[in-house]
């Protein structure tokens, strides 16, 4: 009897487990349509989440579904034992992490290969955020500070839907216990009418980006960076062919989650609930769990763009629960670091993910010394307003800048292997290298040089200094 999934794999070119993958996403669509028509309690509704949610994990990995059983099973033992205890945050977190990193040990080759690892580093974010929401209401409650944030510690049948939530459960995105909470006992059902539309949206979104990526990679693959045919393009035409390679890449990352997204929306899971205090939104706002803001990533004019559109929902807890909690550093870039350190030893132990976030954290910091001078200098904003060919310009350079230089940082993280990174590295000659440290070292004290401030901005330059200090403080607290 024909495997449909080894057929699949065998018309596609794709590999079984990146079918079974695409399947389970797209399964989660018709189960959501069915979690819809269901009437009972939350106990049914849990019922129903789990046993799909696990039929999944199964689905796609077999036998292995133990290892997030078993996390499971600690997490809620944990929850149980050490709820009320300093504990309870160090011990979750040691242990999901060491286990996930244990297992990518054990588990890791030199290409990015779909195992159980990759849904239980989705686990381990979901996990261990749980862990830090609990502990945090339980102080609250100590302290008699308790709102409506604070949750309880979740019974064995409502960890179990959690982390097995079916549309989120192989590629995220992150969602708090309390947002699932509110959606199972229905609070925001009266709100979400229009998700079967919505998630349509997402869904034909995700199929385009996906068929432009699979189209894509006929022309610009990986196997083309590594061959003589790329090594002997101009320096030029390198580049040019290793940021469309990235755009590319890229947008399959972005189809999946378009397409996983569109999955939760059809629960009802998206609904952005607004705190008390915080700014009211439409009843038909769905997009409280999307991991890309296509708008935002499609119109990047810096990098900056690319970390605030991609993957989103990551980015989100990684800000709650690494780089805030670091605030006893009194460092922010110490604090930026550990938090990218957490991100690539979250990923693996391949160099290309260290690579990867050590760039992020040098363009960033590079853009954020530069790009003051550039608003802060009078003549030049004036002169860009006059001359529409020399916006046209600006707008082609920096189209240039965020799509190339992207993709040449992005090698490290698709390629993870010091030796294939570098030999590309080599190839278009450390370019990316030159342009990042040389920019972080003389780019901002050049530009101050010939962009001198005009006379009002330096006479006020302190205080709106201060000022966006404090708005940023009050950002982070």
């Amino acid at each position: 009897m024909i495997n449909p999934v080894e057929a699949l794999a065998s018309v596609s070119g794709a590999s079984a487990p990146a079918i079974r993958l695409i399947l389970s996403v797209l399964f989660a669509y018709p189960i959501g349509l069915l979690y819809r028509q269901l009437k009972g309690g939350s106990t049914l509704r849990n019922l129903y989440i789990a046993s799909t949610g696990l039929s999944i994990v199964a689905f796609n990995y077999g036998t292995d579904i133990y290892h997030s059983l078993l996390a499971v099973a600690v997490s809620f033992l944990c929850n149980a034992f050490l709820g009320k205890s300093s504990l309870l945050v160090p011990v979750s977190f040691s242990y999901h992490m060491g286990y996930l990193l244990i297992g990518y040990y054990y588990t890791t080759s030199d290409t990015y290969d779909i195992k159980w690892t990759m849904p239980h580093c989705v686990l381990v974010l979901r996990l261990i955020g749980l862990a830090f929401d609990l502990s945090d209401s339980r102080k609250k409650e100590a302290d008699g500070k308790a709102d409506a944030k604070c949750i309880p510690a979740p019974s064995l049948l409502e960890l179990i839907a959690f982390t097995y939530f079916p549309a989120t459960v192989l590629v995220g995105p992150q969602f708090s216990f309390l947002r699932y909470q509110r959606f199972v006992a229905g609070a925001y059902e009266p709100h979400t009418q229009n998700a079967p539309a919505y998630a349509m949206k997402k869904f034909l979104q995700g199929v385009f980006y996906l068929v432009v990526n699979q189209v894509g990679t006929q022309y610009v693959s990986d196997a083309y960076l590594m061959s003589p045919e790329y090594e002997q393009e101009s320096l030029f035409m390198k580049h040019i062919y290793l940021g469309c390679w990235g755009r590319i890449t890229l947008y399959k990352y972005i189809s999946i989650w378009l397409l996983a997204e569109g999955a939760a929306v059809i629960y009802g899971l998206t609904y952005i609930d607004a705190k008390p205090g915080d700014r009211e939104y439409c009843s038909d706002e769905l997009s409280g769990c999307s991991n890309i803001k296509v708008g935002v990533f499609e119109n990047t004019s810096k990098y900056g763009h690319y970390v605030e559109s991609f993957n989103v929902q990551t980015n989100t807890w990684v800000a709650n629960y690494v780089y805030k909690r670091l605030r006893f550093l009194n460092n922010r870039m110490l604090s930026h670091l550990g938090a990218l350190f957490f991100l690539a030893i979250w990923h693996g132990f391949h160099s290309g993910y260290y690579i990867t976030f050590l760039l992020e954290f040098m363009v960033i910091r590079m853009e954020k010394e530069v790009e003051p001078i550039f608003a802060r200098s009078e003549k030049l904003q004036q002169l860009l307003q006059q001359q529409p060919l020399l916006r046209a310009l600006v707008f082609v350079g920096l189209k240039f800048y965020t799509i190339v230089w992207a993709g040449w940082c992005l090698v490290p993280f698709v390629f993870l292997s010091f030796h294939k990174w570098w030999h590309i590295y080599t190839v278009v000659r450390f370019s990316g290298f030159v342009l990042f440290i040389s920019g972080n070292i003389f780019l901002a004290p050049l530009l101050r040089a010939i962009l001198p401030r005009s006379s009002s901005s330096s006479s006020t330059a302190k205080p709106a200094q201060a000022s966006a200090a404090a708005t940023e403080v009050k950002k982070d607290n």
